[in-house]
């Protein structure tokens, strides 16, 4: 099977007063079209590796390959553009801009590309909405619709550019049960139409356990990988 990442002997350091060591040669592979978690507690560099993944943040050796791509050899205008155009993010907080309805939301990552929509983009729009059951809701603002459907947004807007990979922090974590099932279900159910990948840090054993890898990170360090047929 095809590999959608490549992490090898990754090292992370934060250099503040003191220097800290959040990731302590990680390595691991991903295969794409698959649903993967990274499962740990408060503290033990998932969120890190997260960024590091999406070329959020630098790392201090080691590599990072997505899709084909070592985006250590990215200068930050390559790294900006192949982010818009290749990830897709999903965080705890969707980050929606109330000034635009959710519909205008959804585009924002399309329109960043290529400046305006045309009929065909507006009808995927429309379709990742159905998808997800915010068809209703296109036209509202953000401030008017409810949490778990603001997040539902968010999730159409990771898709709108059909990146290789959704990289998904905690995005559950401002979400009741409910609402925490109905995403992960749709992560799930878009995984299985679209194929896409999707990697999801989390903490709750629940959320990780849906996923067909499972990789555990304590203090810096992977401590398991598991499949989970």
């Amino acid at each position: 099977m095809d590999k959608i990442l490549i992490v090898k002997n990754v090292v992370k350091y934060y250099h503040d007063k003191v220097d800290t060591l959040a990731l302590n040669n990680v390595s691991f592979d991903l295969e794409k079209g698959i649903v993967c978690s990274i499962y740990g507690q408060s503290g033990s560099g998932k969120t890190t590796l997260l960024n590091l993944l999406g070329g959020l943040d630098s790392f201090d050796s080691g590599e990072i390959i997505v899709d084909n791509q070592n985006i250590s050899k990215l200068n930050d205008d390559e790294l900006s553009f192949f982010r818009n155009q290749k990830i897709g993010f999903i965080f705890q907080f969707h980050y929606l801009i109330s000034e635009f309805t959710i519909l205008e939301n959804i585009l924002m990552p399309y329109l960043i590309l290529n400046k305006k929509t045309n009929k065909e983009i507006i009808n995927k729009a429309k379709e990742l909405a159905d998808i997800v059951n915010i068809e209703d809701v296109l036209e509202k603002y953000p401030d008017y619709i409810s949490g778990g459907e603001r997040q539902r947004a968010a999730i159409c807007r990771a898709l709108i550019n059909d990146p290789s990979i959704i990289l998904a922090d905690e995005p559950t974590g401002n979400l009741d049960s409910k609402n925490t099932e109905i995403v992960m279900d749709l992560f799930l159910k878009i995984n299985k139409i679209k194929k896409t990948t999707f990697i999801i840090v989390t903490h709750d054993e629940k959320i990780a356990y849906k996923s067909q890898k499972i990789i555990e990170l304590k203090d810096g360090q992977i401590v398991s990988i598991r499949e989970n047929k």
